[in-house]
């Protein structure tokens, strides 16, 4: 129990830390299309990707981060919902400038042609076993490399992540991955 609460105190130290870079991060340098992430596909050679679901959530903020050294595209960040209840959080970029929490691979899956892999927050030095199911109840992510949706740009790797009071279910972030969409 003692491990199960270190290691979910680690993943929120990561993503505490990760909210205070998006806090300073300056918006996308594309500007006007009112959709940011249309604004942010202007600005960077991977190809951005939009979500049709949300599991019934609301944008807190989409736009880029300050993670990325000098010379090197900015990532999408997508917050959706909110921490103290039901929240996930898309990453998209081509390096990532950032890591994710650790889990355990519980699944693979078809999204939108390319395969997605599941990894849950498990505590890996409990005996309960880790399954699908430990998404919803210790959050976790899926980790996708889609394809380049278009002329002149370059594939997108895609992390979207639970980790909040109320995580969404592995099926549901599955079902916002496969919504995925090349913008523009």
């Amino acid at each position: 129990m003692i491990a199960r609460r270190t290691a979910t105190l680690a993943a929120g130290a990561a993503l505490a830390l990760s909210m205070g870079a998006l806090a300073a991060a300056a918006p996308a340098s594309a500007m006007g299309s009112g959709d940011a992430y249309e604004d942010m596909q202007v600005g960077v050679t991977y190809t951005v990707y939009e979500p049709s679901y949300t599991a019934g959530l609301k944008a807190q903020h989409i736009g880029g981060n300050d993670l990325c050294p000098e010379g090197t595209e900015e990532n999408l960040v997508g917050i959706y919902g909110k921490r103290s209840k039901t929240q996930f959080t898309i990453w998209e970029g081509n390096p990532m400038c950032s890591d994710i929490g650790v889990g355990q691979k519980v699944a693979t899956a078809k999204v939108n042609g390319a395969t997605a892999t599941v990894y849950a927050y498990c505590d890996p030095e409990s005996d309960d076993p880790c399954t699908r199911k430990s998404v919803k109840e210790y959050g976790g992510h899926i980790d996708v490399t889609l394809p380049a949706g278009g002329p002149g740009l370059r594939e997108t790797r895609v992390w979207i992540e639970t980790f909040s009071a109320t995580n969404l279910s592995a099926k549901k972030l599955l079902r916002i991955a496969r919504s995925l969409a090349p913008v523009g």
